[in-house]
């Protein structure tokens, strides 16, 4: 298994715009040494839940690549409160 954590890198975060998808949400590219680089989405779907499009990196209960992901995403966040 890849140790995502270790070498994944933010390269920019951007808001999903409700014309694109009704519920809004956050978008993420990112890059990895080794790995290649994608495209990380998340949107709230009608359900209220958010839904993720991982680009296959992740699959069912196997979260690995989502976690590393929020790891990173943790970096990249001002806190302003």
């Amino acid at each position: 298994m890849v140790d995502f954590k270790s070498v994944l890198k933010i390269d920019e975060v951007w808001p999903v715009r409700t014309d694109i998808h009704p519920n809004g949400g956050i978008g993420v590219y990112w890059s990895a040494d080794g790995i290649g680089f994608g495209e990380y989405v998340l949107v709230w779907e009608d359900d209220g839940k958010l839904h993720a499009d991982t680009e296959c990196m992740d699959k069912g209960e196997h979260k690995e690549f989502t976690e590393a992901i929020m790891a990173a995403l943790v970096k990249e966040i001002i806190i302003d409160g």
